[in-house]
Parts: C-alpha cells; sequence; structure tokens
C-alpha cells in the first residue's frame, strides 16, 4: 500500500502514507520468492474508522475527510541483478470549519530500482542498491482562505480583501476575481542501500537494510493578491490591521518557494516467520534520522529529525504464484524521512504525532 494522501490547513500539499510499498516487500520477501517475475498491487483507503491511532484527533483546524493510494510495482530479477519499477497515485480530500471548506489533491509518483547480489554464503545474501524516485503533486487552486478572523481573496461573499481579474474585466466588463493562491509541489530522490539478508526464516532470522537517500524538494506558490505591490490595496485597514502587513504574515506562513535539501538515513531490521504451510507473519523495526540544507526554518514552529517506524504483517499463500497480506503501520513522528515533499516549515507541525495505517495487497510471482 503505497501511500496515504492527507492536507493540513494551509499547507495546500500532500501528506503522504507511509514510503515506497516495493521497498517494504523487498526487505521482507527479497531471497524468499522462487520466480524471477514479481508483481504487486496495493489498495489504500483512509477515514475516520481506519485511524488507529487517532492521528486526526490531534489536529485542530482541519480533518482528513477520506483518501485513497493505488499503486503497481514490477520487478524482474536476472542473475545476480534485479530491476524494479514501482508507480503510484494518490488522492484525498479535507475538510475544515472555515475558507477552504474542504480541498482535494492529488499526487503522482514513480520509482526506478536496480540492485546487485555481489555476495553469498550458506547463511546469507548480501545486497547493493540504487534507488530514484520522483513526486509530483498537481496544481491546487485554492479560492478563499481564512486567515485569523480575515477571508482574503478569490470569489466568496464574504471576502475583505480580493484581487480582481483586470484582463477578464476589460474584456467582458465581467467581475471575475483572483483565487488567494495556486500551489504545486515535487520532489526528486536518488539513494543507495546494503541489505544483509538471512536465507533462513524464524524468530531470530534477521534481514537488515542500510539506506541513505538525498532528496531535492520544490513548493511553489502564485497569488496576486498575496504578491501585490499596489500601494492602495496594502495599504487599506481591515480588521484593525493594515492591509499589507496582514498579507506579508500570511505569506512568510507559507512553504518557502525556494528549492531545499533533505538528507536521510535509514536502517531497518525484519523477520518473516512461518505459521503452518500457508501463513506467515513478518515484523520490521526501521529508524530515521534526517538533515536539511537551504531549509528556512520558522521560528515559531519546531522541526523535528527523527522517526520510529514499526511494520507488522500478515501474509497468507493462496497458490503456488500468488500471495495477499494485511499491514499494520505505526510511525512516532509521522512519515519524518520516508516522504520529503510532506514535510515543510508550514507542515512541520504535523510531525509531532504518532500516525497508524492499514494496508493491504497482492503479490504475484511467476
Amino acid at each position: 500500500m503505497k501511500r496515504l494522501l492527507l492536507l493540513q490547513g494551509l499547507l495546500l500539499q500532500p501528506l503522504f502514507l507511509l514510503g515506497s510499498e516495493f521497498e517494504y516487500i523487498d526487505n521482507i520477501l527479497s531471497n524468499k520468492l522462487d520466480n524471477p517475475i514479481t508483481v504487486g498491487i496495493a489498495y489504500s483507503k483512509f477515514d475516520e474508522s481506519l485511524d488507529i491511532l487517532n492521528y486526526a484527533d490531534k489536529l485542530n483546524s482541519t480533518k482528513p475527510k477520506k483518501a485513497t493510494t493505488e499503486s503497481i510495482y514490477l520487478s524482474y530479477k536476472f542473475k545476480d541483478f534485479k530491476f524494479s519499477y514501482e508507480s503510484n497515485n494518490s488522492s484525498g480530500t479535507v475538510e475544515r470549519s472555515s475558507h477552504p471548506k474542504s480541498l482535494e489533491t492529488n499526487v503522482d509518483g514513480e520509482t526506478f530500482n536496480i540492485s546487485y547480489l555481489f555476495k553469498e554464503n550458506d547463511n546469507k545474501t548480501f545486497e547493493i542498491g540504487l534507488f530514484s524516485k520522483s513526486e509530483e503533486q498537481d496544481p491546487l487552486t485554492i479560492d478563499c482562505y481564512t486567515f485569523g478572523s480575515t477571508i482574503v481573496g478569490g470569489s466568496c461573499e464574504d471576502a475583505e480583501l480580493r484581487v480582481l481579474n483586470s484582463q477578464v474585466y476589460r474584456t467582458s466588463g465581467e467581475l471575475v476575481y483572483e483565487p488567494v493562491l495556486e500551489t504545486s509541489g515535487d520532489s526528486q530522490s536518488e539513494g543507495i542501500y546494503l541489505r544483509i539478508s538471512s536465507k533462513s526464516l524464524g524468530l531470530f532470522d534477521f534481514t537488515h537494510t542500510f539506506s541513505v537517500k538525498n532528496s531535492d524538494i520544490n513548493q511553489y506558490f502564485n497569488s496576486s493578491i498575496l504578491n501585490t505591490t499596489d500601494s492602495f490595496i496594502r495599504g487599506l485597514t481591515i480588521d484593525n490591521r493594515n492591509a499589507g502587513e496582514l498579507l506579508d504574515q500570511f505569506k512568510n506562513e507559507l512553504p518557502q518557494n525556494t528549492p531545499w535539501r533533505e538528507l536521510s538515513f535509514k536502517y531497518s531490521i525484519s523477520n518473516l516467520i512461518p505459521l503452518g504451510d500457508n501463513f506467515a507473519l513478518s515484523g520490521m523495526y526501521s529508524f530515521f534520522k534526517v538533515k536539511r540544507k537551504d531549509y528556512l526554518i520558522n521560528p515559531n514552529k519546531k522541526d523535528f529529525t527523527k522517526n520510529h517506524l514499526l511494520d507488522l504483517s500478515l501474509f497468507y499463500n493462496f497458490s503456488k504464484n500468488g500471495l495477499i497480506y494485511l499491514k499494520l503501520s505505526a510511525s512516532t513522528n509521522y512519515l519524518l524521512g520516508q516522504n520529503p515533499l510532506a514535510y515543510n516549515r508550514r507542515s512541520n507541525h504535523l510531525f509531532d504525532h504518532p500516525y497508524g495505517q492499514i494496508n493491504a495487497g497482492l503479490i504475484l510471482n511467476f
């Protein structure tokens, strides 16, 4: 189950479910599948009934309503090499008590992976791999936004400050107001990993994975009203405040509009325990540590650099070439270290809470 998509406040960008599903499956089953071709399909759905750690209850102004994630991955093993590709699409909706009262966004992502089994003995295999991952958020338009007690921008009748689309007015005479904000984002990540896998199955037969990932992150926003230099508009008084100061404060709360970089280290330890002929139980613990460069901090908010993740899965082998699984995931600091596009100076407060989700998937090996 690739990832779940949420939104929060004025973040106006995707917050995902946990990281690559292929990465997780490859950690657990890397050398446990007999055939060279593996195809996986996964689906995730979120609503209040599936919020296993009550993450939404810890959020104030914005509540996740629903979200779905669909992903597919393909892996091919040729001698000591393995090539893989993963694609996913996520969409989600949140509701707010103020403008914008509902937001929906979509994110597309894909990952390429190549690995090489460079050493093997009677007990273990040693594998090194490279991966490249890209994520792109579809453009999102915010018509109106309530900033404090002031409604800014767009076509809302109760907006106290908005900008007319002068070109439309000149050509047609129609009164069309500019949206308060148009935003999008993307990230590009490259990384390397080393995996040491046990050939045996059991409680104390572990797989260890060490990885380093470098991510370049971009957030874009365009706003006629926030970027206005019109002295008349900026000189207005709204709710006993200067409009220019209000707009500047609003703008400073947005994610930075310049690129930044995130370097993350991850260590995972996992095992797979057979339960009879057709069932197996797996567990994986992961630790994340991140470091950021060119990141503009928000002096009013705390940043986070560490995360712990626990995955528990039940596998059922329903045929010689197929299995299904159910996975429970729980982390201490939301998605830190897993999805770099989700973290910025506006959204960092979301990473102060534990987070959990339930996933399911189908794997075919032939």
